[in-house]
């Protein structure tokens, strides 16, 4: 994967950071926040007997906005990979705190390793994923390093 220049980084941080992750869980609806726990996500993990959960979307490739109907063919297309994999999953919405990007359409999908979670987000050009490791705060996992 290529390095991702360290001023890219931090300039892309803020704004990940300023994002509520929402997830529908089967019993509940949890926005996660980037270095905040997610207690209802980590019940939903234990459910799973899974360690780890991932916040990944296909939507805006490289942080720049593309067309509804091209972010809803990348977003079928990782749902068709996904279906291909043995990880339960369940759908979410990325919304920018200041309403300043479209909400995205994600999934959360337990149980991908750190490498399974970054091929499959490099795979649809995403510049990173929320990782989750049940009882730890939520934190970015950066694809392109």
């Amino acid at each position: 994967m290529p390095k991702l220049p360290r001023a890219n980084r931090s300039a892309w941080d803020a704004p990940y950071r300023a994002t509520r992750y929402r997830v529908y869980l089967p019993t509940t609806t949890e926005d996660i926040r980037i270095g905040h726990p997610a207690p209802a996500v980590d019940a939903w993990m234990d459910e799973h007997a899974s360690g780890t959960a991932t916040v990944i979307t296909a939507c805006n490739p490289h942080s720049r906005q593309h067309s509804c109907a091209a972010n809803r063919r990348a977003q079928c297309a990782l749902l068709h990979l996904l279906h291909a994999m043995p990880h339960p999953m369940l759908p979410g919405r990325n919304l920018a705190d200041a309403g300043d990007w479209p909400p995205e359409h994600s999934l959360i999908v337990a149980g991908l390793s750190r490498g399974e979670a970054r091929r499959l987000a490099a795979r649809f050009r995403q510049n990173a994923v929320v990782w989750l490791s049940r009882g730890s705060r939520a934190r970015l996992l950066w694809v392109r390093r």
